[in-house]
């Protein structure tokens, strides 16, 4: 074979196995692509499908972080049925605070949810003060009258004076308390209803319903977005929004970054290991109406 030839022939053959390393490269890069997407969508999604593992109503808790199956307790809606006793709290307090006189103290269950109180043309905000600092809440009731009449009434009660939040997911930016048994699956007694618009984006500063897998299994846990991680909920808006932080979303940013029990296992999802070493105490909730 002439010289020419076989070089036009190698050439040829040495551009095809070049076109043929790249399309294989292209394949497995796009494959890797399609795993990556999907590992970290399951992660995002298991994040969200036990975030927020609580809301479970009734309280007399096993110490699971995800909750079960309950009835609403007999009586009628809005009266005591009994109380219960909430876990240890971690000895040290985050931020130099001080253990407040609500620590450790009995809480009570309700039959529910309470009757309809709250005006939703009015404006209702919350001052949660907390160890490291006080942050208000402005609950939005036209959009989510029941989860804000059932919080209104539970503040108004005391029963989450004395509380310490419970987990801190960087993952999501949440951070998630009322639970009075502090052991992230109880609740207040009873079960109130989702309240879902079809329009939920988990911004900062959004304050939402903590609930289980179950639809309508919210009560008395809630969650506040502290940073932009929190729109990985966007994918699975199964949260109710009744509210947006107005003061102190700092307050919430030093919480939750705050060290947990076991960052390791946290970051895999164990929600027991994303409860803050130090106790991060609500000393006092009071609610005003305008």
């Amino acid at each position: 074979m002439p010289s020419r030839a076989r070089d036009k022939q190698l050439a040829k053959l040495a551009a095809r196995r070049q076109a043929e390393r790249h399309r294989r490269k292209r394949r497995r890069d796009i494959t890797r692509g399609v795993i990556a997407t999907v590992v970290a969508l399951a992660l995002v999604g298991g994040a969200a499908a036990v975030l927020l593992g609580g809301g479970d109503g009734n309280a007399a808790a096993s110490g699971s972080p995800t909750p079960s199956a309950s009835a609403t307790p007999s009586g009628k809606p809005g009266t005591q049925t009994g109380t219960v006793q909430p876990k240890p709290a971690p000895t040290t307090v985050a931020c130099d605070g001080n253990v407040p006189p609500g620590a450790g103290k009995p809480k009570p269950q309700f039959a529910g949810p309470p009757p309809m109180k709250i005006d939703p043309k009015k404006t209702y905000t919350a001052t949660m003060v907390t160890s490291c600092g006080t942050i208000t809440i402005e609950f939005d009731a036209s959009r989510a009258p029941e989860t804000v009449n059932s919080f209104v009434f539970l503040a108004r009660k005391g029963f989450f004076d004395g509380q310490f939040f419970t987990r801190l997911d960087t993952s999501i930016d949440v951070i998630q308390g009322g639970d009075p048994t502090e052991t992230g699956s109880g609740g207040p007694g009873y079960n109130i209803p989702d309240e879902l618009t079809g329009d939920e984006s988990y911004l900062a500063g959004t304050f939402a319903m903590a609930k289980g897998q179950a639809p309508n299994s919210g009560g008395s846990q809630f969650f506040i977005i502290s940073g932009p991680n929190g729109t990985h909920l966007d994918a699975n808006p199964n949260y109710t929004i009744f509210g947006h932080v107005t003061g102190g979303l700092d307050v919430a940013r030093t919480i939750q970054a705050l060290p947990v029990m076991d960052p390791k296992a946290a970051k895999g999802g164990d929600i027991a290991a994303q409860e803050p070493k130090q106790a991060v105490y609500m000393d006092k909730v009071t609610i005003a109406e305008s």
